[in-house]
Parts: C-alpha cells; sequence; structure tokens
C-alpha cells in the first residue's frame, strides 16, 4: 500500500497539498516538518503552530530537531543559497523516508509561490529511487485563500525575511 511523507514547511500549502494527496488514496501520510532554515527561532514556531493546527488528526507530524546550523553550514554564502536549501530539506525527508519504508515522499514547497517549484522538483526527482518515488501533487500552487491561523510573508529564511523587509520599507525617489 503506497505510504506518503510530505514535507511542510506552512498551514496555507499543507492544507491544499493534503486535498489532492487523500484524493489519490495513499494508505498512510505523515507531514514532516524539518525547516533549519525557518529563522528567528519564534517564526519556526509560529509555523509549526499553525502546522499543528490545521493537521487532521489522522495525519502523524514528525518533528525533527530545529538546528539552524544545518541550513548555516549547507549554503555558505547567499550565492546559490535557494537550491542549496531545497536540496538540504528534501534529502533529509527522502532520507527518512527511506529508512521507515514510506513508497513515496514530497513537499509542499513545490506548491509554494515563493519557490522555483521546476527546480524543486528536478531535485527531489534526482532523490528517488525504485523504493522511493517523488510523488507529484495535482496543485500547482499554493494560492490558498485561508483565515484563522498564522500566515507568513517570507519563506522563512533570515535571508529572504531582510529582502522583503528591505523591499516593504525602502523609499524610492522619483
Amino acid at each position: 500500500m503506497p505510504k506518503l511523507l510530505l514535507h511542510a514547511c506552512c498551514a496555507d500549502c499543507l492544507l491544499k497539498f493534503l486535498e489532492s494527496a487523500k484524493a489519490d488514496n495513499f494508505e498512510t501520510i505523515d507531514v514532516f516538518y524539518y525547516n533549519p532554515n525557518i529563522h528567528p527561532r519564534s517564526e519556526y514556531q509560529s509555523r509549526l503552530a499553525a502546522v499543528k493546527e490545521v493537521l487532521p488528526k489522522d495525519i502523524k507530524l514528525i518533528v525533527p530537531d530545529w538546528k539552524p546550523q544545518d541550513y548555516f553550514n549547507v549554503i555558505e554564502s547567499s550565492q546559490g543559497r535557494c537550491p542549496k536549501c531545497w536540496q538540504l530539506r528534501l534529502s533529509k525527508t527522502a532520507k527518512y523516508a527511506k529508512e521507515k519504508k514510506y513508497t513515496h515522499f514530497s513537499s509542499t514547497l513545490i506548491t509554494s509561490h515563493y519557490q522555483d517549484q521546476k527546480a524543486i522538483k528536478k531535485i527531489a526527482l534526482s532523490l528517488s529511487s525504485k523504493a522511493l518515488s517523488f510523488y507529484s501533487s495535482k496543485v500547482l500552487s499554493c494560492d490558498l485563500k485561508t483565515s484563522g491561523f498564522y500566515k507568513q510573508f517570507f519563506c522563512g529564511c533570515c535571508f529572504s525575511l531582510t529582502e522583503r523587509l528591505l523591499d516593504k520599507f525602502t523609499i524610492t525617489n522619483h
């Protein structure tokens, strides 16, 4: 029977993704919240709380330790940091899925409007094997307008937060 391990980093995209995955009749769907990139810790905790709030009771949540050093060790510099971050999180998800005998793995990253979905799918497919397939959701983009829980305005990393704040508060002279 097919078993899916779904990496998630926010509640909005998780809700829409779960609809698609449930329609594909997985025997088991578990959520893997591995996000050492999310900063500061309060942001990490807010997103985790939102995921817990919206997660259906029949779905198990797996939360590895939050170790920001994992993220900083792989990105080294801001150049090319996003692909390195995606590789880190997807590799950890695929590794856990293989160890625990899931048949499929995926990530809400492939539906986030903050991410390069094509590049993420390429990384995920490179991690697939005969024993572990990458599941691509029918949801093309997480444009779900939901309410009642924490919403973020950036991808999660400190670089993205800085860029968003600079965009918001930079006054241009005309």
